[in-house]
């Protein structure tokens, strides 16, 4: 069942519950990283071959796919989606401006795609947050 927030519309919160859904499982994919870090990061066009920035970019996998998770929680759950979506906002955000800030490092052409998505889910999900207030 999907879960509405008091005051939402029906069908309009079943469209920001599929949202959530969806990029969260879009946002848990880097957990294969976590996973199998070479094989992923290969993928995407990255070699990191010392100790370190291996860690780092497990540690990183790990995260997303916590927050991918949280969000398909949230997608169904509405009483804590307020504070994940915030959550995860605050860290698509940072990502993206990382990257955005760097666009032109040929390290970090492989995260291309995730500023962008990152990004726009960012402003997705203040957009949503901006509709909420008061709410919470």
């Amino acid at each position: 069942m999907i879960a509405t927030l008091p005051g939402d519309a029906p069908a309009l919160g079943r469209q920001w519950s599929r949202l959530f859904f969806w990029t969260g499982i879009v946002t848990m994919l880097p957990g294969l990283q976590f996973v199998l870090p070479v094989p992923a990061l290969q993928l995407l066009g990255i070699d990191i071959t010392d100790p370190a920035g291996m860690f780092y970019a497990r540690h990183w996998a790990l995260m997303a796919l916590c927050f991918g998770a949280l969000l398909v929680f949230a997608s169904r759950h509405a009483p804590g989606r307020g504070a994940v979506v915030l959550a995860a906002a605050a860290e698509k955000l940072g990502l993206a401006l990382l990257i955005a800030l760097a666009w032109n490092e040929p390290a970090l052409k492989g995260l291309h795609g995730a500023a962008v998505f990152d990004g726009l889910s960012a402003a997705t999900y203040l957009a949503w947050l901006w509709l909420q207030r008061g709410k919470f």
